[in-house]
């Protein structure tokens, strides 16, 4: 019963998020600068085409109408056509979003390899000279941006070594292993990124479990570090790591959309940028708005994972 409340209540909460983000979304879009018919018809065609094009496309009608059309449309899974291509926002979608799915699902994958293991070396080791380059190569691996770590491994592996493609995208069922090569370098890079990011999350995470009194209890009685961790310190360091990787989605879908258009990728990032650049509106709202409700799952999904890591948390809450 108490589950199925706070169930509820959480669904409650995301429903109006999404209608607050869709507000949101609209209204930024709106305000883009340039015109969408001016973008179509060139810098060529008169006041009047411009016109006679806006009230086509429905641009001359007030905002708060084509907000409610809009999300009206959102609702019944219709996100618009396309005013440059004319194609329907959702089939664009469809087309793209196994791109970015793989990239990010690998990404995500990638930088939990990458943040477990040193996160737990740098809180175990941290007053060595291992923690401490564990650590600093985590600071290194922050302050790099993701488009300068994807022309950099680019360079190294495709220009120079002549390992991998540079860019460019082979779809799965076309060559399996084409596909495997073109994702290689936009995961490694987005998982080296972010994985140093997270790194610095795991760490902190297990250096308060290594000052918890079960800890040193489990140490006390001749258990290894690993074995006390293991045991006794993952479930507890759980809970903040799956608060810390929910939050981190949104890093990594934003850090796709650098990647896919430094490797030529053709997923939403790719098509977001090139719709802003053409101010296709209808596929800049579909796209940020599909990205948005997404983030918001993955935020809700983390929020139930509790019960499951630790079910004490249901108790908790309820008697707030």
């Amino acid at each position: 019963m108490r589950l199925g409340i706070r169930i509820a209540k959480r669904l409650g909460v995301f429903a109006v998020t999404v209608v607050g983000a869709s507000l949101l979304v609209f209204l930024i879009t709106a305000a883009l600068p340039g015109d969408v018919a001016e973008a179509i018809l060139g810098t060529s065609a008169t006041p009047e085409t411009v016109a006679a094009l806006r009230a086509q496309l429905g641009l001359d009608r007030p905002l708060p109408v084509q907000y409610l059309d809009w999300v009206g449309g959102l609702l019944t899974g219709n996100l618009g056509v396309s005013h440059l291509s004319g194609d329907p926002v959702l089939t664009l979608l469809g087309a793209r979003v196994a791109v970015t799915a793989w990239l990010v699902g690998f990404a995500m994958l990638g930088s939990l390899l990458i943040a477990l293991p040193s996160g737990l070396v740098a809180a175990v080791k941290r007053r060595s000279w291992q923690g401490v380059v564990v650590g600093a190569g985590a600071q290194v691996g922050m302050a790099i941006p993701v488009f300068w770590a994807g022309i950099l491994a680019s360079m190294v592996f495709a220009v120079w070594l002549h390992w991998l493609p540079a860019n460019g995208y082979v779809a799965l069922t076309k060559s399996p292993l084409g596909w495997a090569a073109h994702l290689v370098l936009p995961v490694l890079t987005l998982s080296v990124v972010q994985g140093a990011a997270l790194t610095r999350y795991v760490r902190s995470a297990f250096v308060e479990v290594l000052n918890e009194d079960y800890y040193r209890t489990a140490r006390a009685v001749g258990w290894t570090p690993a074995r006390a961790l293991w045991r006794h310190g993952l479930r507890n360091a759980s809970i903040s790591l799956v608060t810390v990787l929910g939050l981190q989605a949104s890093s990594v879908l934003v850090g796709a959309i650098v990647v896919e258009s430094v490797f030529n990728l053709p997923g939403l990032g790719s098509m977001l940028l090139t719709a802003v650049a053409q101010r296709d509106l209808l596929v800049v709202r579909g796209t940020v708005m599909f990205l948005v409700v997404v983030v918001l799952a993955i935020s809700a999904l983390v929020d139930f994972s509790y019960l499951l890591i630790d079910p004490r948390q249901q108790t908790e809450r309820s008697t707030q």
